[in-house]
């Protein structure tokens, strides 16, 4: 495969070598940009645990039933 590639990469002029050159660039960086937003998305993900920590309080009798809903128990 690698060699059929060379072949026809050869075979192109100049110009077009040189988009071939420009498209297996873009294409690395792509692939890069991917992987790089899958790890920050990772990361973020697991950076929102325990934020919330402190922020909400539970008051004393929040587990008392209403009056009126004692048949619901």
């Amino acid at each position: 495969m690698d060699a059929l590639v060379v072949k026809k990469y050869e075979a192109l002029p100049d110009n077009l070598q040189k988009e071939v050159i420009d498209f297996i660039d873009f294409l690395e960086s792509k692939y890069t940009a991917q992987k790089n937003d899958a790890i920050s998305l990772t990361q973020k993900r697991a950076s929102l645990f325990g934020n919330a920590k402190g922020l909400i309080t539970v008051l004393p009798g929040f587990d008392n039933i209403p009056e009126g809903f004692e048949e619901y128990e």
